[in-house]
């Protein structure tokens, strides 16, 4: 066996420039998935952060019948967080509440259309990391008429600040209402969506401007448990629960597509690798007609020819996907220290959430999934080879010219 490896390895290098042009497909088809494995699932991570960390924290309540759908705010299906529920929230972890509406910003001639989060500012850091958010300026003061507007959406306004805005907004019972505010901060959040629409206002200046009386449409849970087992003990009494993982399903579905995609791209890569590597092997046969048949005739079997073709196209998938491996891991620890910026792409993202920067997530499942099937490919594209090898008649063979 050793005999075998020592030819194959020499016969590997007896044509170095070919061995390593029908291996750069393999390279390329055992690095791709490593790298685009990474990137999805930092996808994947990336907007669940994004939630956890701004608008639902690990368990989002909203009262029955509310839409889970992240376009409607409808206020006149927002609850009221009963003493039962406060006690069984107290018991599950860090909660805190918020109101979303929908409301229209006037600064000057301009408006726009955005969405409007009225925080409790005594809990909501407690739930959402709002000391590692960006902000030019600062939050609202207690009980003041102002506002934090997100980077995105100060930039379409124009809007920096200490300039006043007017916020329009229809009130709980259906009527509308208009109050002046000054812009006192512009923030960026861990959720590039949202600051291209939301604004933040405290919830005791958007009781008076949404007559609320005390009804909320959101309480996100910073749950202390398994976030399954205490979201199912928190439904009920008026409220329904979601993970956040629940929440973002949809989109992580959809991140299921993209790797099938992915798995389709990287078959046909190493289709084509394999289809290159048994044409270099069965050219090396080719070349070594006479080599196979004195070997024949010393006394060598049929199955250790065979053997030493399958040994070539063994060492060629080894080598170019450990090469592969190597660059799709050095690709997804890089990514994962440094990310990637997202920039404006996150702006078009709608109502998803997503931070600006993409981070990779290194596992070695795809690293192990991705060497072995490069490697099987070329095994696989060298049995026809080496069967033509083995069944050389060494007399004919030794005659070739």
């Amino acid at each position: 066996m050793i005999f075998l490896v020592q030819l194959a390895l020499r016969n590997l290098l007896r044509n170095v420039s070919r061995t390593l042009i029908t291996s750069v497909t393999v390279v390329f088809g055992v690095a791709l998935p490593i790298i685009g494995w990474g990137l999805v699932d930092g996808l994947d991570e990336n907007m669940l952060r994004a939630s956890r960390t701004t608008t639902t924290g690990e368990i989002l309540l909203r009262p029955d019948a509310y839409p889970t759908d992240g376009i409607e705010y409808p206020l006149g299906k927002a609850g009221i967080v009963s003493p039962e529920l406060t006690a069984k929230l107290d018991a599950a972890g860090a909660w805190t509440t918020r109101t979303v509406f929908p409301a229209r910003l006037v600064k000057g001639v301009e408006a726009v259309r955005a969405n409007g989060n009225a925080y409790d500012a005594a809990t909501d850091g407690k739930v959402f990391p709002r000391d590692t958010w960006p902000i030019d300026g600062a939050w609202p003061a207690s009980g003041a008429s102002e506002l934090v507007l997100g980077n995105g959406l100060a930039r379409l306004m124009d809007a920096k600040v200490g300039d006043e805005v007017i916020l329009e907004a229809r009130t709980f019972p259906g009527a509308m209402n208009a109050l002046t505010f000054r812009v006192a901060g512009v923030v960026t959040t861990d959720n590039a969506s949202l600051d291209s629409v939301g604004f933040w206002v405290e919830t005791g200046v958007a009781e008076s401007l949404l007559q609320l009386e005390g009804r909320r449409t959101h309480v996100a849970v910073d749950a202390r448990g398994d976030p399954s087992e205490t979201a199912a003990g928190l439904a009920g009494l008026g409220w329904s629960t979601r993970t956040v993982r629940e929440e973002c399903a949809d989109l992580i579905a959809a991140n299921m597509i993209r790797r099938y995609a992915l798995l389709f791209l990287v078959a046909i890569i190493l289709l084509i690798a394999g289809v290159g590597i048994a044409n270099t092997v069965i050219m090396a046969a080719y070349e070594r007609v006479r080599e196979i048949g004195t070997l024949m005739a010393l006394g060598m079997k049929k199955r250790d020819v065979a053997g030493l073709f399958l040994l070539e196209g063994a060492g060629m998938g080894l080598m170019a996907g450990f090469v592969g491996a190597s660059i799709g891991v050095a690709g997804v620890l890089y990514w994962q220290e440094n990310g990637i910026s997202l920039g404006d792409a996150v702006k078009n993202a709608g109502q998803v959430a997503m931070g600006s920067t993409l981070f990779t997530q290194f596992r070695w499942a795809p690293i192990a999934v991705s060497w072995c099937f490069g490697l099987a490919i070329a095994i696989i594209a060298s049995l026809w080879p080496a069967r033509y090898a083995s069944n050389l008649n060494p007399a004919d063979a030794v005659k070739a010219d």
